[in-house]
């Protein structure tokens, strides 16, 4: 079946499935957002959003708000407010040559195509989960309006995490959010993490925070607070702001195209004795909430999204 533009041919559409899949596996923050399909037809989507920032009764989802009434008593009518969110189909692209002997191998081709491709696909749409500036990519968590950031203790060293910051961090957390939380962290800030503890009483006990994992097979991660604690290389250095983030990656909204380009091409390296694949993958995303809000009763803003401030 040939590609008259390409001077290629089409790879099977299994295969295409495969990676996909792989990289969903491969990819603790991929999975754990919230995907909406973005058509074969479509460029995007467009989606209503709450214009909420605060919880206060007047405001909640933008100025809904319900009263207590006697009989017979008249309704007062309220109603949302809406803004509007937009995700396009952002482009994602891998390239890779394979000598024709790999290509002639179908267990080859499938061992270095989805193992390799899975994980950089995954690695590339996760990295921009979390960094993305939105052009031309997703928008970012740390990037995101609705990030919520605590502030170093006073006095506080640079380049340092304690447990103060974990608890701040924990009671800005919108509490819904506590449920699918999740730590993201740098792989040296669990240095720090192991020796966090908050004191109880006057006797000399302590509550220790981070809690190493005893079963990889039943639970991966270790856990604070009771949320998972997962190492990322996407998270900043240590002391920068976003080395530990508390998300809720189901208040992440991902559109993907349900189709995944693939194609592949002898011409390209014709002379060398290799074929050319090529993977295409359209996606976008941002959080579905659009900034902290205020609560009920208090002053100080929660997210499902929060972050320490930078202690450099």
């Amino acid at each position: 079946e040939k590609v008259p533009g390409d001077a290629g041919y089409l790879v099977g559409t299994d295969f295409a499935k495969a990676l996909i899949e792989r990289a969903y596996n491969t990819g603790e923050i991929l999975s754990r957002c919230l995907e909406v399909p973005i058509s074969p037809n479509s460029n995007g989507f467009a989606f209503p959003q709450f214009n909420e920032t605060s919880r206060a009764n007047g405001s909640r989802f933008g100025g809904v708000q319900c009263y207590w009434e006697d009989e017979a008593d008249s309704a007062t009518a309220s109603r949302p407010a809406f803004a509007e969110g937009q995700l396009k189909a952002r482009k994602i692209i891998g390239l890779v040559f394979l000598t024709e002997e790999l290509c002639l191998d179908s267990n080859a081709l499938e061992v270095f195509g989805t193992a390799a491709f899975s994980k950089e696909m995954a690695f590339t749409l996760e990295n921009a989960i979390i960094n993305g500036d939105g052009a031309y990519r997703p928008l970012g968590v740390l990037k995101s309006p609705a990030l919520l950031q605590v502030p170093a203790v006073g006095g506080q060293a640079a380049g340092t995490i304690i447990a103060a910051n974990v608890v701040d961090a924990w009671s800005r957390l919108w509490s819904p959010s506590r449920k699918t939380a999740v730590w993201l962290c740098n792989g040296e800030a669990e240095r720090q993490l192991l020796t966090l503890t908050l004191p109880v009483g006057t006797g000399g006990s302590v509550i220790e925070l981070y809690h190493p994992t005893e079963s990889p097979e039943t639970q991966t991660f270790a856990t604070m607070l009771g949320c998972p604690v997962i190492p990322s290389e996407y998270s900043p250095v240590v002391g920068t702001m976003g080395d530990l983030t508390l998300c809720d990656f189901s208040r992440y909204i991902l559109g993907m195209r349900e189709a995944m380009q693939t194609a592949v091409s002898i011409h390209v390296r014709f002379l060398s004795d290799e074929y050319a694949f090529r993977f295409e993958m359209r996606v976008d995303g941002q959080t579905i909430d659009r900034m902290p809000v205020t609560p009920l009763n208090g002053t100080a803003t929660t997210s499902s999204f929060v972050a320490i401030a930078s202690r450099t």
